[in-house]
């Protein structure tokens, strides 16, 4: 697609035209957006929308699509986990500042490369509603040495500190807040996640990522190992009994995280005996399973920084 004529408005910003990509089935919306990036958009949850939402939590969901893009997600918004986005603080501006530059490294081919930061993505990225949030948050950039605008037109420029900074971001498992959820993937378990697993992550205050969802082109077992390695915690979902579940759990455990062991009621029966030990949340509905490991998330690991208790 070329042209506006061939692109429709954006249903999350309603600031930029979007490509609208064909369903192949799925009953809702699904667009690529200059701005918020690329998203599933239920029926009903569209239908939410429509009746209206200010710039503001407008600009919170959009910079939780672009963030769930940048951890090579492509979130499904439901009208379940809309609810919890939206309930949602916006981020410390620290938090944002780091997004903008994480945002600004992606598709720079060398070191001393340059960024347009007027592009609308970084206006998602920084959960901003206006260009002059972006260029304050840039500001910040600039006095800690970081990135800072070359050119008029906002050609800009990751200095030789924000290279080392983004290092240090990539390896920050400790200050992760992404919690990787290992299930089966079959279609019968899609409102599970999205109703169930999802929204109890992001009620607790966290990412909810699962692997069927992320964008890569490594091996699929390293990069499952990659995901592990920078989540924070793990959700495994034994039910239908899926040997991979098995796999990354014992991983996770091997190298010290901590482990949510859910299993649907019915499947409960058939669980592996190494694995009746632990503690498992025996959920019968997705409802169910969401209020019962937002609370197990609470209790062990706390509030996450997503939370609007936190």
């Amino acid at each position: 697609m070329s042209s506006d004529e061939d692109k429709d408005q954006c249903e999350v910003c309603v600031s930029q035209n979007a490509t609208t990509i064909p369903s192949g089935g799925f009953d809702g919306i699904h667009q690529n957006c200059p701005r918020c990036g690329e998203f599933k958009l239920t029926g009903t949850a569209s239908s939410i929308m429509r009746q209206g939402l200010g710039k503001e939590r407008r600009a919170l969901l959009s910079g939780w699509i672009r963030n769930q893009n940048r951890l090579g997600s492509i979130p499904m918004i439901t009208s379940e986990n809309l609810k919890k986005v939206l309930a949602s603080p916006i981020p410390p501006v620290i938090e944002r500042a780091n997004a903008l530059l994480e945002e600004a490294a992606i598709g720079l081919k060398g070191l001393g490369d340059t960024f347009n930061i007027n592009e609308p993505r970084f206006l998602a990225a920084t959960y901003s509603s206006n260009p002059q949030d972006v260029n304050y948050l840039l500001g910040i950039l600039r006095d800690q040495g970081f990135a800072e605008a070359k050119k008029l037109g906002g050609g800009s420029e990751i200095l030789p500190g924000g290279y080392i900074k983004l290092d240090d971001l990539k390896g920050r498992n400790a200050t992760s807040v992404n919690g990787f959820v290992a299930m089966s993937f079959h279609e019968d378990l899609n409102e599970t996640y999205s109703d169930g697993f999802q929204v109890g992550i992001l009620d607790a205050g966290y990412e909810p990522l699962r692997m069927d969802q992320i964008e890569h082109i490594n091996r699929i077992d390293d990069e499952i190992i990659k995901q592990i390695n920078s989540a924070k915690f793990i959700v495994a979902d034994f039910t239908g009994h899926r040997g991979g579940v098995y796999f990354e759990a014992g991983y996770a455990l091997g190298i010290g995280l901590p482990v949510f062991w859910t299993c649907r009621k019915s499947d409960m029966s058939d669980l592996h005996f190494d694995i009746r030990q632990f503690n498992c949340i025996d959920w019968q509905t997705p409802e169910d399973l969401a209020k019962r490991l937002q609370v197990r998330l609470e209790a062990v690991l706390g509030h996450g920084p997503k939370s609007s208790n936190a």
